[in-house]
C-alpha cells in the first residue's frame, strides 16, 4: 500500500513539473518588447499609431509635410500634415478635412500593448474615418529622437567623472538609433554593439570593446560602465542631458557634445 501511494505522489510530481516549466519558459514571452522604431527614425516620422482589426496604420512626417493612414478595409489617405492640439489631460488631436473626407485621430495617455508585434506604446489611439472607428496603439517619437546625438559622461552611481590624465578620453557613448548602433569608449577601450529604444526603454549591446590594459580610476569607471549598461534602462532627454535610471535612481549621466 505504501509503495502505491509513494507511486501516486510521484506520477502526481512528475504531471504537474512540466507545467511550472512551461509557464517559466512563457512568462519573458509575456512581457511587451522594446519597440523597434528604427525604419520610422530614418524616415523622419514624428508620429505613429497601429491597429488590428482591421489591421491599420497611421504616420505623420513633418520633414515631408504629410499625414498618411492606411487600412485593409480600403481606406487611406494623405494629406498636408496638422498641427497636434493638445488637452489639458495630456491627450491630443489630429484634425483634416481632405476634399470630401474628414479625418480625426484621438491620441490619449495610456500603456498600450499592441496584441500582436508585443510592442509597447505610450498612447492608446482612436481614429475615426469616413464613419468607420480604429482603435489602436500610438507614440510620439520626439523624445526618442533625441537620443541620436554624442553623449559625454558626467556621473556614474552618484559619483562624478572627470579625466585628470591627458592621454586619457572622457567616456562616451554615439547613439545611432537609425542604424541600430552605438560606438564610444569606456575612457580606457573603445566600444562598439547594437542599441534599441522605445519611448521608455533604452537597451545596449551587447557590447564588445578593446582589450587594453586600464589603471586606477578609469578601470573603475570602465567596469561599472560596462555592467549599468547590461541591461535595458530608463531614460530621461532633454536640454542637453542625458540620464539613464533603474528601479526609479539615477545610473549614469551623460552631456550632450556640442
Amino acid at each position: 500500500m505504501r509503495l502505491l501511494l509513494f507511486g501516486v505522489l510521484l506520477l502526481f510530481s512528475a504531471c504537474r513539473r512540466p507545467s511550472k516549466q512551461l509557464a517559466a519558459m512563457l512568462t519573458p514571452a509575456d512581457q511587451p518588447e522594446i519597440a523597434d522604431f528604427t525604419a520610422n527614425l530614418k524616415a523622419g516620422d514624428d508620429l505613429i499609431a497601429v491597429g488590428n482589426d482591421p489591421a491599420w496604420s497611421l504616420t505623420v512626417n513633418p520633414s515631408k509635410g504629410t499625414l498618411r493612414f492606411k487600412s485593409l478595409t480600403g481606406d487611406s489617405i494623405s494629406a498636408p500634415s496638422p498641427e497636434r492640439q493638445p488637452d489639458s489631460d495630456g491627450s491630443f488631436r489630429l484634425d483634416i478635412v481632405a476634399g470630401q473626407d474628414r479625418f480625426k485621430a484621438l491620441f490619449t495617455p495610456d500603456s498600450c500593448v499592441n496584441k500582436l508585434s508585443r510592442q509597447r506604446f505610450d498612447y492608446r489611439v482612436e481614429v475615426n474615418f469616413r464613419g468607420k472607428t480604429y482603435i489602436g496603439c500610438g507614440a510620439s517619437l520626439r523624445q526618442v529622437a533625441l537620443l541620436q546625438d554624442i553623449w559625454v559622461l558626467t556621473e556614474l552611481q552618484g559619483q562624478p567623472v572627470t579625466t585628470n590624465d591627458r592621454q586619457t578620453e572622457a567616456p562616451r557613448l554615439e547613439i545611432s538609433l537609425t542604424e541600430g548602433r552605438v560606438t564610444g569608449t569606456t575612457g580606457c577601450n573603445r566600444l562598439s554593439g547594437e542599441v534599441r529604444a522605445d519611448t521608455r526603454l533604452i537597451r545596449l549591446g551587447p557590447l564588445v570593446t578593446t582589450k587594453m590594459a586600464c589603471a586606477g580610476e578609469a578601470n573603475t569607471v570602465e567596469a561599472n560602465l560596462l555592467n549599468a549598461l547590461l541591461q535595458p534602462l530608463a531614460y530621461r532627454v532633454g536640454n542637453g542631458k542625458l540620464t539613464l535610471l533603474q528601479h526609479g535612481k539615477t545610473v549614469a549621466t551623460f552631456k550632450k557634445v556640442n
